[in-house]
């Protein structure tokens, strides 16, 4: 009867088993981690118009001003009226480390218009900033 003391000394250990599926799930995080990219999301859905430039900015921009196909207006990811911008570039520029490489980024829903966008520029303007870029996507060409 020594056939029922193993399978009873088998059963016991049944953690064996767990081990393959441990190795399994722990390398799928880490595939996940190393593959998978965390980018901060804008706080509204926003379709840039498109470009046929495909230069990027070597440096992420100081501030980041989002206008929506609703005219909705976030800077920073916080919602602001077309008024206050001024104030608010203004502030944050005296207070960079780096005023030289300070710049602005507007992201603009490629169904805007050019007179709805236009108060958004007198702002930056206004504030004296002379970097500005306006994010586009590269167009698909076709070929």
């Amino acid at each position: 009867m020594k056939i029922g003391e193993k399978y009873a000394a088998r059963n016991a250990s049944s953690d064996d088993n767990m081990v393959p599926l441990i190795n399994v799930v722990f390398l799928m995080l880490v595939f996940f981690m190393v593959a998978g990219q965390i980018q901060k999301a804008d706080p509204i859905a926003v379709i840039p118009p498109q470009s046929i430039n495909d230069n990027r900015a070597a440096t992420d921009p100081n501030i980041e001003i989002v206008l929506g196909a609703d005219d909705s207006l976030y800077v920073d990811d916080k919602l602001f009226a077309v008024e206050d911008v001024q104030a608010y570039l203004e502030q944050q520029f005296t207070s960079a480390p780096n005023k030289d490489a300070f710049w602005v980024q507007i992201k603009a829903d490629g169904a805007i218009s050019l007179e709805k966008l236009r108060p958004v520029f007198n702002q930056v303007r206004l504030a004296g900033l002379t970097k500005v870029s306006l994010a586009t996507q590269l167009e698909r060409g076709n070929k």
